[in-house]
């Protein structure tokens, strides 16, 4: 039989979240740990086998974004910690679904799929409990815990071992589900994984940063656009052509857009910017 899951999602205030992004600025650091938030609930909310959300968090900003891609928020009534922030949430999912699997999910990791965490919780059957190890092995982003079977979060230094003695099973998982970004150099590897919406436009906006992208419209003297690899739109601006090796572009081409502020100010070859 196939287990129903509910998702908890624990949301620190932005003001206080992913410290080690500071050197992108104040604005961009809450940006981006709001975005990668609303993409781990919007790939949760599209995962089989997954029946709600529920999203613990204090902040208003992100309360109100997340309500309104198809979470259901709570307050971090307990205000103990995020242990007991996550036992709180596994008893509201299960509050009139006893035989509910629950599984709780890093809101720092913006590369899964939604296939990505459905092949992980079929890991786990009733009575059973897993977690996904991160990136470095010792921390967790993973906590599921099957029908009949209690949560028991363990979160800390040394999450992964933790979990481990205490009789969870450490799951298969794709790159994507284990690699929580806490710094800038998380951040890039989770790019090259290839991230949600919500992410890549926030990860546009950053100072410096080379993406690639496909050329849709090209209209000399206008401009154009083009499509990064997530398939959302970017302008190109009419002198975006302006100290780079192209004199035209054409629909279908590929290049290297450098970003600053969101705005792409230079084009080259692909790898050389």
């Amino acid at each position: 039989m196939e287990v129903s899951w509910g998702v908890v999602v624990p949301v620190k205030q932005l003001s206080l979240a992913k410290s080690r992004l500071s050197s992108y600025g104040d604005d961009a650091r809450q940006a981006l740990a709001l975005a990668f938030a609303a993409d781990v609930v919007s790939t949760a909310l599209h995962a089989p086998g997954v029946a709600e959300v529920l999203v613990v968090t204090d902040d208003r900003e992100a309360a109100a974004l997340l309500t309104s891609l198809g979470a259901r928020v709570v307050r971090d009534d307990p205000d103990a910690g995020l242990n007991p922030a996550l036992e709180h949430g596994a008893d509201l999912l299960r509050t009139g679904a006893a035989h509910r699997g629950v599984v709780t999910v890093s809101a720092d990791l913006p590369a899964f799929q939604a296939t990505d965490l459905a092949g992980a919780l079929r890991q786990v059957g009733p009575q059973q409990r897993g977690f996904v190890p991160d990136a470095a092995g010792t921390g967790t982003t993973v906590l599921a815990a099957g029908p009949g079977a209690l949560l028991l979060p363990s979160f800390g230094p040394r999450s992964a071992a933790s979990h481990l003695a205490s009789g969870a099973t450490e799951l298969t998982a794709a790159p994507g589900l284990r690699r929580d970004v806490d710094t800038p150099q998380d951040l890039q590897a989770a790019l090259a994984l290839g991230v949600g919406p919500h992410t890549t436009r926030a990860a546009a906006a950053l100072p410096g940063r080379s993406v690639q992208a496909t050329v849709r419209i090209w209209v000399p003297v206008q401009g154009g656009s083009a499509l990064l690899d997530d398939g959302s739109a970017i302008t190109l601006p009419p002198d975006a052509l302006v100290d780079s090796i192209f004199r035209f572009l054409r629909p279908g081409q590929r290049v290297q857009l450098h970003l600053a502020g969101g705005r792409v100010v230079r084009l080259g070859l692909p790898g050389s910017c």
